[in-house]
């Protein structure tokens, strides 16, 4: 019972993501998940609804991506209403007969794909979902909107269970359209949203997958829940939600000590401020993903994170014997930036089993101008094959010290949550899983940054 207890406290500030296909059984699965476990549905869908109604009602041509965006700057969407009866207010307006009809429904794929609305509602979801406590339901949650998400489902079904579901959906709303109507619609949607360059429908590698073709509703939200509850028993042996942080203690003294001096000497001298320390308290170990801009960013992050990581360093470091053997001292692994390097993937996976973190620069080479450069697939190769979670970090400043040094310019380390990899869980296309991968991880980093 106390165990019980602890798991459904953890679950209150959990982030549970349920993507799939239109017809799926999305909506039904996350607001029934969500009153099971008390936390709040996000049905983000609505969302796009809103939006795209308002485009409609404006006279705006969906396909106009300039006109969208103007339209979006003056659309003002609240979540309003009980727990038990949420819905999204559109300038003040409740709008949720009229953004279930047909118009809308052809058109919200266009309206969604546009930059300026997957901008705008990604800000509003990660805002409503800052404290966790969310089912959320769509179509790219856990790819963009939250990676970080704790547990992701992922929901697949036939044509045919999606066109009934659907239908009965509509009908509840008082709207009725043909069996083919509905499964033209589907069927386009399915097109647009899973080509399209922007967010598109994609599942999360590692994420729970839920057939919901032949299976009840009941059955298909009870899979769901004990995929949560499972997390929540993960997530508390990790100590998620601890004020500190056990996994730092083990540090060696000369590397402790080293570590504080640089850390400190950054901070005094430059002004060096980590943001994201929270993302830092479970006892887990991680492969810390950063950008790269400076030659000073390597102790200058591995400093920041207070806990041993061994770090990913170019071979040609390697050549100098002293400076060879100091940075082994510091847990270097040499890796050659010019092949896929398996030997040293290997190394880095088996550092992973054994308890280890990794600090890696996926970018490869320095990008001066910080300019955020497509990631090396190592990066996706290691975070599969060790099933080990992904943070994401943002260096900014150090490729201008001395600005920072007079207080011109800031040095700023900001530290995402963790992006879940972690899981026994069988790829069936690992390149575009190693895809995926890396594109989460690259834009958390845009987020971070705060492009």
């Amino acid at each position: 019972m106390k165990k019980e207890k602890m798991d459904l406290n953890i679950t209150k500030k959990m982030i549970i993501t349920i993507d799939g296909p239109a017809g799926s059984g999305k909506s039904t699965t996350a607001s029934l998940l969500a009153g099971r476990l008390n936390l709040t549905y996000l049905d983000t869908g609505a969302m796009y609804r809103a939006v795209t109604y308002a485009v409609l009602k404006s006279g705006v041509d969906p396909e106009d991506e300039e006109g969208v965006a103007e339209v979006v700057k003056k659309v003002n969407l609240e979540l309003s209403g009980s727990e038990e009866n949420r819905v999204f207010l559109l300038n003040g307006k409740n709008i949720e007969k009229e953004i279930r009809d047909s118009a809308v429904s052809n058109a919200v794929s266009p309206v969604s794909r546009h930059g300026c609305v997957r901008r705008k509602m990604v800000k509003l979801q990660r805002n409503i979902a800052k404290n966790g406590g969310i089912v959320a339901e769509g179509r790219d949650l856990g790819t963009v909107v939250f990676p970080y998400a704790h547990l992701k489902v992922f929901l697949i079904a036939g044509i045919d269970a999606r066109v009934d579901r659907r239908a009965t959906q509509l009908k509840s709303m008082g709207l009725n359209f043909s069996p083919e109507e509905i499964k033209q619609n589907i069927l386009k949607r399915d097109s647009i949203d899973s080509t399209r360059t922007i967010s598109p429908l994609l599942k999360a590698p590692g994420a729970m997958v839920i057939d919901t073709s032949n299976i009840t509703i009941d059955e298909q939200v009870a899979l769901a829940e004990k995929g949560a509850l499972e997390k929540a028993e993960y997530l508390r042996g990790i100590g998620f939600g601890n004020k500190i942080n056990k996994i730092s203690k083990p540090m060696k003294f000369y590397y402790r000590f080293s570590s504080f001096l640089v850390r400190t000497f950054f901070k005094v001298i430059f002004g060096l401020k980590i943001y994201g320390k929270e993302n830092l308290k479970c006892d887990e170990n991680y492969i810390f993903a950063s950008n790269h801009i400076s030659n000073s960013d390597p102790p200058i992050v591995a400093s920041s994170l207070n806990r041993k990581v061994c770090i990913l360093a170019k071979k040609e470091l390697f050549r100098n014997p002293l400076l060879a053997w100091l940075i082994r001292k510091y847990h270097a692994i040499s890796i050659d930036r010019d092949r896929f390097d398996r030997s040293a993937l290997l190394a880095v996976i088996k550092k992973l089993k054994e308890k280890e973190s990794i600090l890696m620069f996926p970018q490869g080479t320095r990008s001066h101008d910080n300019t955020l450069k497509e990631l090396k697939v190592g990066l996706s190769f290691i975070a599969m094959h060790a099933g080990a979670n992904i943070i994401p970090l943002y260096l900014s400043g150090s490729n201008d010290l001395l600005a920072a040094m007079f207080r011109r310019k800031k040095l700023e380390l900001v530290v995402g949550p963790p992006i879940m990899i972690k899981g026994n869980f069988k790829s069936n296309d690992r390149k575009n899983d190693y895809r995926i991968i890396s594109s989460m991880v690259l834009e958390e980093m845009r987020m971070l940054k705060g492009d």
